[in-house]
């Protein structure tokens, strides 16, 4: 029986791809005046070639973006602070995200989020689009030292929870870091394929694939 349910954020929850890129751009005509010289276009495709869809923090990506872009106007610690105050406004739900995580709620099974990230930014998300009443728990890689895959931080937000691993089911996009390191903390998974396709050699596979959230409120568990 599933006592739990964990939820990856970004691209399981969130729709980030989608967010980032309006970011970026606002971003870039907020700062239009001291970048003379950079289009649109080259500014926010560098910015996400740098930052690999989230997998280079931002404190790294920053600084690696205004030395490529050759800036001397604005800084990267300016730029980076202007991101964790402006990227929440952008969030917006997978299909069925809210609906899913309420409807745990309701069958009083206890939910919670566990996100690598930067907790101020993660935490924003999170508040913006009004999720904290339905979460037990909020894990956030940053804050608590542990970063995904490393079960302890799986072991950690289970802890919290108050329940056994075996008991409580993760949810989450990425293969390696959410669904590997899910099980080798002993979690039941399910793998949110979110277009893509499993990548070779990676197990274990998930407990359950889904190509919409609302699907786990079948999920009977094992």
């Amino acid at each position: 029986m599933i006592k739990a349910v964990l939820f990856d954020l970004d691209e399981t929850l969130i729709q980030r791809s989608g967010a980032i890129r309006a970011f970026i751009k606002d971003q870039y005509r907020r700062f239009l005046p001291q970048l003379a010289g950079i289009t649109e276009e080259h500014y926010a495709r560098l910015f996400l070639e740098i930052e690999k869809n989230g997998v280079i923090g931002k404190d790294v990506a920053y600084p690696a973006f205004v030395r490529q872009l050759g800036l001397t106007t604005v800084s990267s610690e300016v730029l980076l602070e202007d991101y964790r105050q402006h990227y929440a406004e952008f969030a917006s739900f997978s299909p069925g995200a809210l609906e899913t995580i309420q409807a745990v709620d309701a069958d009083g099974r206890k939910t919670g989020i566990l996100s690598n990230g930067n907790a101020r930014v993660q935490n924003a998300k999170i508040d913006a689009l009004g999720l904290r009443p339905y979460l037990d728990v909020v894990v956030i890689s940053e804050a608590v030292g542990l970063r995904k895959p490393d079960p302890a931080i799986f072991a950690l937000a289970v802890d919290e929870l108050g329940v056994d691993a075996g008991s409580a089911l993760f949810v989450g996009d990425n293969p390696e870091a959410d669904i590997v390191g899910a099980a080798g903390a002993g979690l039941q998974t399910a793998w949110f394929r979110n277009g893509a396709a499993w990548p070779d050699g990676v197990e274990p596979r998930a407990d359950v694939e889904i190509d919409a959230l609302p699907e786990i409120l079948s999920y009977p568990g094992k």
